[in-house]
């Protein structure tokens, strides 16, 4: 059984090789429509029209972190 580890971008396997994973970071998510597979570089278009809600969410949470991670170096 494959360990999960928190520390990497999550990602997804490649629908077209099976073999490259596609990895997503929530920034990446959030701001880039376009992602490459690194295995076969195909390359995949997001369309986020209909996801307004959970962008806002997502947002949210991205915007949250960046304020924790700015306040950890901040306090160190």
């Amino acid at each position: 059984m494959e360990e999960k580890t928190y520390n990497n971008a999550a990602g997804i396997p490649c629908p077209v090789c099976k073999k490259g994973i596609i990895k997503l970071s929530l920034g990446n998510f959030l701001f880039d429509n376009k992602f490459i597979c690194p295995y076969c570089n195909t390359k995949f278009d997001i369309n986020k029209s209909h996801c307004g809600a959970i962008l806002e969410k997502l947002q949210d949470l991205y915007n949250a972190n960046k304020e924790m991670e700015r306040l950890t170096k901040q306090s160190l």
